[in-house]
């Protein structure tokens, strides 16, 4: 198991971050007129955008159910008082 939830959101998030980058390098290749680059950018924004939509539609459930379990285990930890000798002498 994962030892946080949010690990589970990081393939996304960095499908994201290169579905970004090859935006850039297309859109840098737009005023250079280089149609090939625009061509390999946009498609490659669009299948680590799909990918990015793949991963957390299928990260998604894990990590709500994930951080419903650390909030039960926040919860359960009750703070009790624990008498020692030296609190009873007072």
């Amino acid at each position: 198991m994962k030892s946080h939830p949010v690990e589970l959101l990081a393939p996304a998030f960095i499908s994201v971050l290169l579905a970004g980058l090859c935006l850039g390098v297309a859109a840098h290749a737009v005023h250079r007129n280089a149609a090939s680059i625009v061509l390999v950018g946009a498609i490659g924004t669009l299948f680590f955008g799909y990918r990015a939509l793949v991963e957390a539609y299928q990260a998604w459930r894990p990590f709500v159910t994930g951080l419903q379990r650390r909030r039960e285990l926040r919860q359960a930890a009750a703070l009790t008082r624990i008498n020692t000798p030296k609190d009873d002498a007072r």
